[in-house]
C-alpha cells in the first residue's frame, strides 16, 4: 500500500495529482472502522468530474489504476480502500456478513456507504470545481456504488455496479436524469443472472433509473467485453456537457 498521508500530492504525467487520507465513520453510533482512500486528478489540473472506483473483496485500491487511467478523460479518481484486511488484500465487510440474512447485509452495506458518502462530500469540499459524480465498484464494490446512488442521489448522479446483489429497496424516487448501469456476467456462480435481470426489472417498475446488461459466458469477474462497456459509457457520462 502507498503510505496513507492527508493531502501528500505525488505530480504524475498526465496532470495527476495523489493524495491519501483517513475518513473516520460518520458517528458514534457507527461501529465501521474508519476508511481510507487516495485521489488524483487525470487529464487536468482541476477536473470537473469525479469517479469513486471501489474494489472488491480481498483486492486493493490500486487493482483500479490501470482502468480509471485508460478511460484516457479529464477526471478526478477517488479510491476507498476497505477497512478489514482479506487475503493480499481488504474488505468493505465483517467477517459474519455472509452468514446474515438480507436485513443484516443490507444494513451492513448501508453504513458502509454511508462513510462513503461523507468521503464524497470531504472531496467535493477540497476541489468545488467538481459538477458531476460517478461512483462504481465490482462485487461487494457493486454493492456499495448501487447503495451509493440509492441512499444518497443527492451527491451521486451515475453508478456502474458490476457483479452486484442490488440490496436495499428504494426510500425515495432518484431523479429521473441519473443513470444506474449494472454489468453481469451470464455464467456468474455467485449471483445468478435471472435473479438480476428480475431485479432490475423490479426496480425500473417503480421508477428507478436502471438498466443491465449481460455477458455471455462470463463469471463473477470483469472479462474484456464487460470492461470495455464499461470504459465506454463512463467516457460518455463523466465528458457528457
Amino acid at each position: 500500500m502507498k503510505p496513507l498521508v492527508t493531502t501528500a500530492l505525488i505530480l504524475l504525467t498526465l496532470l495527476e495529482a495523489s493524495c491519501a487520507t483517513t475518513l473516520p465513520g460518520p458517528g458514534a453510533a457507527n461501529t465501521a472502522p474508519p476508511l481510507s482512500y487516495e485521489t488524483y486528478a487525470l487529464g487536468a489540473e482541476k477536473p470537473e468530474a469525479l469517479l469513486v472506483a471501489l474494489h472488491s473483496s480481498g483486492s486493493t485500491p490500486e487493482s483500479w489504476d490501470a482502468s480509471v487511467k485508460a478511460l484516457d478523460i479529464a477526471v478526478r479518481v477517488v479510491l476507498p480502500r476497505g477497512s478489514r484486511p482479506r487475503r493480499e488484500g481488504f474488505t468493505w465487510f465483517p467477517v459474519d456478513h455472509e452468514k446474515k440474512d438480507g436485513v443484516g447485509k443490507t444494513a451492513d452495506v448501508e453504513r458502509v456507504a454511508a462513510q462513503l458518502a461523507d468521503l464524497i462530500r470531504e472531496v467535493r469540499r477540497a476541489h468545488p470545481e467538481i459538477r458531476r459524480v460517478a461512483v462504481t465498484g465490482f462485487s461487494y464494490g457493486g454493492d456499495l456504488a448501487w447503495m451509493l446512488a440509492l441512499r444518497h442521489p443527492e451527491l451521486v448522479e451515475v453508478a456502474v455496479p458490476m457483479g452486484t446483489r442490488l440490496l436495499g429497496e428504494p426510500a425515495r424516487s432518484l431523479p429521473p436524469a441519473h443513470r444506474v448501469l449494472v454489468l453481469q456476467g451470464e455464467e456468474d456462480a455467485i449471483i445468478p443472472v435471472q435473479q438480476t435481470l428480475a431485479r432490475v426489472a423490479d426496480l425500473k417498475a417503480v421508477g428507478v433509473p436502471i438498466d443491465v446488461r449481460t455477458y455471455p459466458g462470463v463469471g463473477h469477474d470483469a472479462a474484456p467485453p464487460l470492461v470495455e462497456d464499461w470504459r465506454v459509457f463512463l467516457r460518455q457520462v463523466l465528458q457528457a456537457p
